[in-house]
């Protein structure tokens, strides 16, 4: 069986209530995946050069192009650190063998960290490397059978990055390197699941962006409006997708039928 598919990389704002997805650009053929975030970088930071100060990305993208790039244009950089790393990965772990490692506890997790600057293993990359290594122990509770179970997990976490801890502490970075899951669960995932962003309804480049990007405004202005113009005990009546399709149902309904406003003792327009 032959299956035909669009890839494209999206840019999205991480660290907000809301999810916000800023810009998509399709691969070319025979194009990386790294060439085409280049391309869409070059357009979000022109049309929005105060934004945000760094680029957080998956490991693929820790080559020195990429950050060098970015760096050009006055943006840090955070990636996840992969064995394929090699020399980066090794100089890390031999640092952090002997050093005494942090630690702090959350509600959910305990957190040991080491944490180091000073790296020049890739020797392309303009400027040295910031290293931030995490054991998290994750308290986790489940019902199974009638009755509660806890147990815990353990993770282990590598990132580089670009920005010193003069710029960024410790807990900020590893809070920021984790909100890079943002982009799978609240954009990706959610799109693709309850907004048919995996649906492809024409096959030409320009028809596939403008239906993105006009999938990105609607998912923006629906989460405003739930956010920002309800109520907390309107909210509690009506999750999120529960409140787009009553918005894309009464698209063709006569007359309009607003749950959320009649709850509130108001009559529907």
């Amino acid at each position: 069986m032959v299956e035909y598919f669009h890839r494209g990389v999206a840019c999205h704002l991480i660290g907000f209530d809301l999810a916000v997805p800023i810009d998509v650009e399709l691969l070319r053929s025979g194009e990386g995946e790294v060439a085409a975030a280049m391309r869409l970088l070059e357009r979000v930071f022109a049309a929005h050069p105060r934004l945000f100060d760094a680029v957080v990305a998956d490991g693929l993208y820790l080559e020195a192009p990429f950050v060098n790039f970015c760096l050009a244009h006055k943006k840090h950089v955070v990636t996840t650190l992969k064995g394929d790393h090699r020399l980066l990965f090794q100089d890390a772990q031999g640092l952090f063998a002997d050093m005494d490692s942090g630690l702090w506890n959350d509600p959910d997790r305990t957190v040991r960290f080491w944490d180091a600057e000073g790296f020049t293993s890739c020797e392309a990359i303009h400027v040295p490397l910031r290293v931030l290594h995490t054991e998290e122990t994750l308290h986790k509770r489940r019902r199974i059978a009638g009755e509660w179970i806890e147990r815990n997990e353990t993770q282990s976490w590598w990132w580089a990055t670009t920005l010193g801890a003069h710029r960024l502490p410790t807990r900020y970075l590893w809070k920021t390197a984790h909100a890079r899951w943002d982009i799978e669960n609240d954009h990706f995932n959610v799109l693709a699941t309850h907004w048919h962003l995996n649906h492809c309804f024409k096959h030409t480049p320009s028809a596939i962006l403008n239906f993105i990007l006009t999938l990105f405004i609607a998912f923006l202005l629906v989460q405003t409006f739930y956010l920002r113009n309800l109520k907390p005990p309107r909210r509690h009546h009506f999750t999120l997708i529960a409140i787009t399709r009553q918005l894309y149902a009464a698209l063709a309904a006569t007359p309009l039928h607003a749950p959320w406003v009649a709850l509130s003792g108001a009559k529907p327009p």
